[in-house]
């Protein structure tokens, strides 16, 4: 069992934002930081034991200062393997203060048959400070599904310590929200992106750059200034297609940059 813990804190300096203080314990590193030609800071996470077991507990801390700008990905997939005694947990806290704007664009995780984790995600803004998020999971190796295990998800996004959205799923190996047509339809891939500050202009941008199709399902809505874009279907890689080009498109109309996709991505 591990218990990882990685916090970094993102100011702006000389231009461009830098990383001035890393802490970490445990299995959690990242690589050099890249930078956008803007002197954005993009970072990506390595957990070296390369998944998640029975028992592991890794919790993600992020702090953007006023005028900073960070994405954050991770070079593969975060895999949850199969816990037949103990839970494993994930954290993940952002705090964005003044200005800054944080993207959190991890790849997809895959829960496999057995697995039990919980996987949680707290955003804390500022008034002036905008996020960008998504996350995309897998059920079972090669998208078989979960016969098996737990998941459970949960998703908070407050303002000046006000809530804007919050969501908890709970996703039971073989129960009836895997297969009914009220949950998931027996799809196997599913996906939200959330973003802050956007207006109903902004839901018609997405919904027109990502279409979706019959066999992958993709919705727009805005709850206040939150806009979530869902995927329901079968492939991670039509996932990630259908955010990156709604994340390009978000990138431009509400923080006013063009997309510059991480490396790792093309790897």
């Amino acid at each position: 069992m591990w218990v990882g813990r990685l916090s970094l804190d993102f100011e702006r300096s000389g231009g461009r934002t830098v990383i001035s203080r890393r802490r970490h314990e445990g299995p959690l590193l990242i690589q050099r930081p890249f930078y956008e030609p803007d002197g954005a800071c993009q970072v990506y996470l390595i957990h070296p034991p390369g998944g998640v077991v029975g028992g592991d507990c890794l919790a993600y801390r992020f702090e953007v200062r006023d005028g900073s700008r960070a994405l954050v990905t991770t070079p593969g997939a975060t895999k949850l393997y199969r816990s037949p005694r103990h839970p494993s947990r994930i954290e993940h806290d952002v705090l964005s203060t003044g200005t800054g704007t944080f993207e959190w664009l991890p790849q997809e995780t895959i829960a496999f048959a057995g697995a039990q984790a919980e996987v949680t995600t707290l955003v804390r803004l500022a008034q002036g400070a905008q996020f960008i998020g998504w996350d995309i999971t897998c059920l079972g190796q090669d998208n078989r599904g979960l016969p098996a295990g737990l998941l459970m998800q949960e998703w908070h996004v407050e303002r000046g310590g006000r809530s804007l959205w919050r969501e908890r799923c709970r996703f039971e190996g073989g129960s009836e929200v895997l297969s009914a047509p009220w949950g998931l339809a027996g799809r196997t891939v599913f996906g939200t992106l959330v973003a802050t500050g956007a207006g109903a202009a902004d839901v018609d941008a997405v919904r027109d750059a990502c279409p979706g199709s019959e066999l992958d399902w993709l919705a727009v809505t805005r709850l206040g200034e939150i806009l979530l874009c869902r995927y329901l279907g079968y492939s991670a890689e039509a996932a990630r297609r259908s955010f990156q080009a709604a994340w390009a498109v978000l990138r431009r109309r509400l923080l006013g940059r063009n997309a510059r996709p991480p490396r790792v991505w093309a790897t």
